[in-house]
């Protein structure tokens, strides 16, 4: 699978600060973990962070800084920091567009307060979805994602009207973009209490206002000779002479420069003194108290908010706190030391997981993005809210009332009726819940309903919540599943998105009564759940079981990767019986073909859709597909290959039926045969090169069958996989 491809816009400068490209860095290191490739298109203003985006390992790409300002007055309701792009914003889509190139990007991330939906909407073209990360909801948006990790008076509703209806919605703390070690340093660092021995200032990249310098001399006034204070400024500082001359005065000081994060110094301070930015979530995490004092007007209602939660203490705004108002707050402090349960709340606020919760949203689609697990009463809150969202709108608050109730006892009921139903929570890797599915049996058949978390809006696609959900029901559950009616939270049809245009229009098709028969335990059941949505989706009643003896009878059976002989009267059950097998029948019938053929060298491997009969893999043919082998693919990456031909022959096949069985061809030519693969086969020769067996590792399989080979009387097993990609980093 190609990496996803990421381009953020985002700016530094000694007007706009650090914190924009700090926090997009930091998504996009998480994301390259995630194999994302990420490319930045900053604008070359004086105090850019190019140069560091390139140190990361990141494509830097820089738009042309203008000389003069730009003439923005006849332009209408610009937003109110449109002077901060460096050009109108016409120029800058367009600057961007080329800068993107000919590839579409899979996200475009635009980081940037002078950025509005009319730029955003100029550059759709140029990405398959747009995510936005706001601090402030002064104007409109044309995005798919939304994230403001801030807290203020009304948070939860800030972008209604803002955004388009669809827009999934991040809103709050529990997003904020902080780098992994404040995750883990949340759960290490103790909370403080009592007297403050340490303090860290930081006031950004910039600090053009010299806040550090005010707060050194205030600190400098204190007689304490058991408080010392580590002091973080930016090299490039226009300050940062005098700093130093500042520090160098007070043995109790120590400053410090380019710093790659502050999360070290934050653990071992008692207290923190510094701005409204996102270095409040980052202290926060970590359950360290502090004083704030806002430089921007965009700080002062979250710190308003973060005050009156009792986070911070904040101060007041960069020009309403003197020398003399910072060492009364200090000396107060140190007076009476730690206000008890200050640092407990802090740390509950933020747990250091946004980054990692972000990131697992924007790679949703490839594989194992998506869990489903066994809800519990501890969802039971989530279900409220989503419920209760889609009620509000239309109900008295009394009406609210009745409704939770009769949502509570119905989550309950349907938690203990074990028999009947089976309810899942579907969630991203890093643990966003995201669906709650209902699997309920009616007499012989299952029914399905979804009720999704209001805020992600149609973010994620029906199917792949379905898909997932199913997985993980056909390891729960015995017997045979009957799927026949799939409904979502407002009780009509699912709407399944057309996929590559593989699903059919249901209405000018025959509904068939279809079932799909698998080994438990095989590779290809991860597949099946892509088939049977699909054909729900149709209108379809699918059918799914590991036991041939328990299928109910109709009109199409699949064998998927089945390894036990159907008897005639089994398959006389359905119209036709299908077999899917990975060779150039009539050659290579029976087992493990493609294993087989990979041990030959085969540059290619066919995949043939056929009629079931008495004898094994000799009935007539209807579809094939050949399958291009680079000769590196290891076990999962040809199964892949080959489930994903399997799916589309088989969706094709029903898609042309009964047409289709009017283009049958009978087997013609020599016939072969291939043994049963066993443990035995995966025996190395350890006289013989890694090269020579190349072919052979390719085809073990490292839990169930992996390779070993004998020495001086013993047995060695070697396990075989690739190297994670190193993208951006020096090998």
């Amino acid at each position: 699978m190609n990496p996803r491809k990421i381009a953020f816009r985002v700016d530094a400068s000694l007007k706009i600060g650090t914190g924009h490209v700090m926090r997009c860095l930091t998504l996009a290191e998480a994301l390259r973990d995630r194999g994302c490739e990420s490319t930045f298109i900053c604008r070359e203003h004086p105090g850019n962070l190019i140069d560091l985006i390139s140190e990361r390992g990141f494509t830097a790409l820089g738009l042309p800084a203008v000389d003069v300002a730009q003439d923005l007055g006849l332009e209408l309701n610009l937003p109110p920091h449109a002077a901060w792009l460096g050009a109108d914003w016409r120029t800058d889509a367009t600057q961007t567009r080329k800068a993107i190139g000919d590839v579409t990007a899979d996200w475009l991330v635009i980081d940037h307060y002078a950025i509005d939906e009319r730029w955003e909407r100029k550059l759709r073209p140029a990405c398959r979805r747009l995510m936005v990360i706001d601090d402030l909801a002064d104007r409109n948006h044309d995005c798919d994602l939304l994230l403001d990790q801030n807290l203020v008076e009304g948070w939860q509703d800030r972008y209604r009207g803002n955004v388009p209806e669809n827009c999934a919605l991040l809103l709050g703390p529990e997003y904020a973009l902080l780098q992994p070690l404040y995750s883990e340093l949340h759960d290490r660092v103790p909370p403080r209490e009592g007297p403050i021995h340490r303090i860290l200032v930081y006031f950004g990249g910039a600090d053009t206002d010299n806040l550090t310098g005010m707060v050194i001399s205030a600190f400098g006034t204190l007689k304490t000779e058991d408080v010392s204070m580590d002091v973080v400024i930016n090299s490039a500082s226009p300050h940062a002479e005098s700093l130093w001359k500042l520090a160098t005065r007070d043995g109790r000081i120590r400053l410090h420069e380019r710093l790659p994060s502050l999360e070290h110094l934050m653990a071992k301070a008692d207290f923190a003194v510094g701005a409204g930015g996102a270095t409040s979530w980052e202290r926060c995490s970590l359950g360290l108290p502090s004083i704030v004092i806002t430089l921007a007007e965009n700080q002062r209602p979250i710190a308003a908010e973060l005050h009156k939660q009792r986070f911070i203490q904040w101060l007041g705004h960069k020009n309403e706190v003197d020398e003399h108002g910072m060492a009364e707050a200090l000396k107060s402090l140190m007076k009476n030391g730690l206000e008890s349960g200050w640092s407990e709340r802090c740390g509950h606020a933020v747990d250091g997981k946004g980054t990692s919760r972000v990131g697992s949203l924007l790679v949703v689609g490839d594989k194992n993005s998506l869990r489903a697990r066994p809800a519990t009463m501890d969802d039971e809150i989530n279900v409220l809210r989503w419920s209760n969202f889609l009620s509000t709108c239309s109900h008295t608050s009394i009406q609210n009332i009745h409704h939770s109730i009769e949502i509570t006892n119905n989550f309950r009921k349907h938690l203990r009726d074990i028999d009947t139903y089976h309810v899942f929570i579907v969630e991203t890797s890093s643990k966003i819940p995201v669906s709650l599915i209902y699997f309920s049996r009616q007499e012989t058949s299952w029914s399905i309903r979804i009720l999704h978390a209001p805020h992600l809006g149609s973010f994620i696609r029906d199917e792949m919540i379905l898909e997932e959900a199913l997985r993980v029901l056909r390891e729960n559950a015995t017997g045979v599943l009957i799927f026949s009616d799939t409904q979502n939270s407002s009780m009509s049809p699912v709407s399944v998105a057309n996929r590559q245009g593989q699903y059919t229009n249901a209405a000018k098709q025959k509904r068939l009564e279809i079932a799909v028969c698998t080994d438990r335990g095989s590779w290809i059941n991860a597949s099946v759940p892509t088939l049977i949505v699909g054909w729900l989706a149709e209108g379809h009643s699918v059918s799914w079981s590991h036991d041939a003896s328990t299928l109910p009878g109709g009109d199409l059976c699949f064998y998927l990767s089945y390894g036990r002989i159907v008897d005639a009267k089994t398959r006389s059950r359905y119209s036709n019986n299908i077999v899917v097998h990975a060779s150039d029948l009539p050659k290579g019938r029976g087992w493990s073909p493609a294993s087989w053929l990979i041990m030959e060298g085969a540059e290619r491997i066919p995949v043939t859709l056929l009629e079931a009969v008495d004898a094994v893999d000799a009935g007539p043919i209807y579809l094939q597909k050949w399958i291009p082998l680079h000769g590196t693919e290891l076990i999962d990456d040809w199964r892949e290959l080959i489930a994903d031909a399997t799916i589309e022959l088989a969706r094709s096949f029903v898609s042309r039926h009964p047409e289709i069985l009017h283009e049958a061809r009978e087997q013609t030519g020599k016939s072969s045969s291939y043994p049963r693969r066993r443990a035995t086969d995966s025996e190395l020769d350890p006289a013989k090169t890694l090269a020579e067996q190349f072919n052979h590792l390719r085809i073990v399989d490292n839990e169930d069958y992996p390779a070993f080979f004998r020495h001086k009387g013993q047995e060695f097993i070697l396990k075989i996989c690739r190297r994670p990609s190193s993208r951006g980093k020096d090998s």
